[in-house]
Order: C-alpha cells, then sequence, then structure tokens
C-alpha cells in the first residue's frame, strides 16, 4: 500500500497471503501524537494489533472482503468476525460458496446516539433535588418503574448503601434507609419541639 490513503475502519488488508487483518479502528499516540491503526488478526488467535500508519502502509495491502476464505471470514459485515475452522464436509460449501459472486455489504454505520445529560440523568438528579427522606421515598415508589438499573446503582450510591448487587436489592435497601431516615428526622423534630 503506496498511497497515502487513510485506513478505514472495516477494511480489510493483507500482510502476506494467508495472513488476512480488519481495521477495527484508528488512534492517536498520547505521548507522540503519531497515529495508530488498529487492526485484527483473521487468523489464529484474532488478537488486536496496533501499528504506525507509516508503518501500517509498508506492511500491508490493501485486499477486498473475504467471501470464501477457508482461513478468516466468509462474507461478514466489517466489525464481525466468524471463526472458520471447517471441517472436511464444511470445506465443500465453503468452497462451492467461493464461485459465487460475494456481495459484501458497504453500509455506513452510524454511533447510536447518546442521550443528552440532561435527558439521560433527569430522573437520578431530581432524586438529588428532593429535601427530604419523605420526598424521596415517595419519588422512588411513583417512579420505580421507570429508573435505570444505572440510576437504581447511582441513588444507591448516593445513600451510602452498600453494593448488593442485584438493582431490586438496591432499590428494597434504598427504601428501608429512606424509611429510617424519615423516623429518624421525626423523632428528632419531637425532641426539638
Amino acid at each position: 500500500m503506496n498511497t497515502h490513503a487513510c485506513p478505514m475502519p472495516g477494511a480489510f488488508y493483507r500482510q502476506s497471503e494467508e495472513k488476512l487483518y480488519q481495521v477495527r479502528c484508528l488512534a492517536i499516540d498520547a505521548e507522540s501524537g503519531e497515529s495508530l491503526v488498529i487492526c485484527q488478526a483473521l487468523f489464529g488467535d484474532f488478537r488486536l494489533e496496533a501499528y504506525r500508519e507509516s508503518r501500517f502502509a509498508e506492511l500491508f495491502q490493501p485486499t477486498e472482503a473475504p467471501c470464501a476464505e477457508t482461513s478468516a471470514c466468509t462474507c461478514d459485515t466489517p466489525g464481525s468476525v466468524a471463526e472458520t475452522e471447517a471441517s472436511a464436509g464444511e470445506q465443500g460449501e465453503v468452497e462451492a460458496a467461493a464461485e459465487e459472486p460475494c456481495e459484501a455489504k458497504a453500509e455506513k454505520r452510524q454511533p447510536i446516539p447518546e442521550p443528552a445529560p440532561e435527558e439521560r440523568d433527569r430522573l437520578f438528579l431530581h432524586f438529588l433535588e428532593l429535601q427530604s427522606p419523605h420526598e424521596r421515598r415517595i419519588f422512588l415508589e411513583e417512579e420505580r418503574d421507570n429508573l435505570s438499573v444505572r440510576d437504581i446503582a447511582r441513588i444507591a450510591t448516593s445513600l451510602e448503601l452498600e453494593d448488593s448487587g442485584e438493582p431490586e436489592d438496591q432499590l428494597r435497601n434504598a427504601f428501608a434507609a429512606l424509611r429510617l431516615q424519615e423516623r429518624y428526622e421525626k423523632e428528632r423534630g419531637h425532641r426539638h419541639v
């Protein structure tokens, strides 16, 4: 690969006839600022390897998506790897498939948009804004079905509860802690009157 084109994630490259790789992503070395190509071997232990972009250009040649390769993957979409430790019966199927034209999907992967922080954290932030344990407990009862696992874990952490594992256990412990706080505040209020 003597061109200066930047390798594209999902593209396939050969280092030699039997060594096929797929580019997984591009990265920047935090210390040197150098461009890195992260690729996955499509043979052996399918390990991830990192190469400086200039070195990658020297070592690798672009290739088409493997359609019926016996050593790597069979028309996988970019980003997926299918191990083929084919038996003798499967070898015949692979060879028959090699005669058919391969239609590699040229799909563009769009990242899944993450919800805005305000929306993602809305319930948790509302819980934190409530002043009394009674208000917090009522809020948890009303929003119980809308709370995510993440919300429940964060609420348990804000109440300084030990991580009890399952979200239902964490929620049960949160209710118990809030009831205890309510009782304490009620008793403290009677003492000061």
